[in-house]
Order: structure tokens, then C-alpha cells, then sequence
């Protein structure tokens, strides 16, 4: 059986962590440890007696993408699955699912999410296609759909701790192009919460942009334009079309 280890960075938002960890105990499927990775403090408290499953690890407040890291360093699982804690997993056979693409020779799996937004707008499905070639141009992947074999990092390495807002998508395009296939299980299994601690605001646009460009010039790709994944679920100038099924709804 496919053991996970689920990582959850947190740093200070306690509820929404309980959340997170409860619906990763949920899961159908039987051999998963979570790690979570405090980048503030109080998640130990905040996770006690949830499951004895669970580890608690201080990143001393050294940023989101040194926590990841320390998480996967931590693990000894077979396969790494993150789940942001603000967001939660919606269907109890994610990791089931993983698990039967694993044993079929999988090596990266990603899923579909629904973005909920906490002013009232309408729930947005976000369900693409990545391969290579798109991820030249756009991140179509959720972080809190995405499971991977542990042992990638053997070949590929560590997060790239000087790309803070583009990591994630610089270590799919690193697989990608390692030759890796990404398989999408066109399914929604996360629930993505967006809320004003997650929206950019414009103190932050010039760091993002900095921080693109530099991730375009590690890959050799021309000036990317920037947006995020609110962007490219609502259709946005210049964004990918939806894989068939994803649509708002309320």
C-alpha cells in the first residue's frame, strides 16, 4: 500500500488548520502521516488530540517555502501530498485515487479543486491540463491537489527557496521536463479558500513580478504575464481554457 505523508505549512490561523487536518483524517485511505509545519507557533496546541498520526515541526518563522522542505526532509513516506491550511480535501478517495495511479506506474498526480470565496462571490471550478509545454506559460495546478513520489527529489531536488511566490510552479516544471508524466485526475477533491490573506494586494505586486521574472529567466522562457489562479479560473486575457466540466457555480 502507497504510504503518504501529508504536509500542511501553517503559520497562526489555528481553525482553519483544525480543518484542514481533520478532512486528511478523513480520507478512506489508510496509510497517511500529516506533518505540519509551524511557521508561527501554537499549531501544536491546536492540532492536540487529533490523531497520534499527526507530527508538529518548528520552522522557526523562515518563510512558506523552507517549510515545505523541512516537511518533505521529515518524511519517509512513499508519496508527498500538501495541503494549504486554509484549504481542505472535499472527497474522501483523493489518496485512494492517487494510490491506484501510483501502483499503475504514476509518478506526479494532480486533481481539480473548487475555489470558495469568502466575500460571497460564486464558487469557481478550477480543472486543467498541464503538461510541459503549458506550464511554459501558465500554472494550472493546485498545490492542495497535488501528490507526488517522495523520491523525485532524489533526481530533481529541493523547492527553490528564492522562488517564494512561484516554488510550486517551478518544481512541476522541473518535473515535467525531467520526463515525467503528470497525470490528471479530472476530479474535484479540495476546496481552495480565497480570502484577503490570500489576495495579492499591491504592495505585493512588485515582488510577484520580480519573482516571475526570475523564474522565466531560470527556465529560459520569455516575460510572463502575471496572474494568479483566481485569474486563470475566471477566464482572465490571456489565461488557458478550463478542461471540460469546470464552471462556476453557487
Amino acid at each position: 500500500m502507497i504510504h503518504f505523508s501529508v504536509i500542511i505549512p501553517t503559520r497562526g490561523r489555528h481553525g482553519y488548520l483544525r480543518q484542514a487536518v481533520e478532512s486528511v483524517l478523513a480520507q478512506s485511505h489508510g496509510a497517511v502521516d500529516i506533518i505540519v509545519v509551524d511557521d508561527g507557533e501554537g499549531a501544536q496546541e491546536a492540532v492536540s488530540g487529533m490523531g497520534s498520526n499527526i507530527r508538529v515541526l518548528d520552522n522557526r518563522q523562515r518563510g512558506p517555502v523552507p517549510a515545505r522542505n523541512m516537511g518533505v526532509a521529515a518524511s519517509h513516506a512513499d508519496a508527498i501530498a500538501f495541503l494549504d491550511d486554509d484549504d481542505w480535501w472535499t472527497d474522501v478517495r483523493y489518496l485512494g485515487k492517487v494510490a491506484d495511479a501510483m501502483e499503475a506506474g504514476a509518478a506526479f498526480c494532480f486533481a481539480d479543486g473548487t475555489m470558495m470565496f469568502e466575500d460571497g462571490r460564486p464558487r469557481l471550478g478550477f480543472s486543467f491540463d498541464a503538461d510541459a509545454a503549458s506550464l511554459e506559460r501558465d500554472n494550472t495546478i493546485l498545490i492542495s491537489a497535488v501528490c507526488y513520489r517522495r523520491d523525485l527529489h532524489n533526481e530533481l531536488g529541493r523547492f527553490d527557496e528564492d522562488l517564494p511566490f512561484y516554488w510550486d510552479w517551478d518544481w512541476y516544471l522541473r518535473v515535467a521536463r525531467g520526463g515525467h508524466g503528470l497525470v490528471h485526475l479530472a476530479s474535484p477533491v479540495v476546496a481552495i479558500r480565497v480570502h484577503a490573506q490570500n489576495m495579492s494586494g499591491e504592495s505585493l505586486e512588485a515582488r510577484r513580478r520580480a519573482n516571475l521574472d526570475r523564474f522565466a529567466r531560470k527556465h529560459g522562457l520569455p516575460p510572463i504575464p502575471l496572474k494568479n489562479h483566481v485569474d486563470i479560473a475566471t477566464g482572465a486575457p490571456g489565461t488557458p481554457a478550463a478542461s471540460p466540466g469546470a464552471k462556476t457555480t453557487t
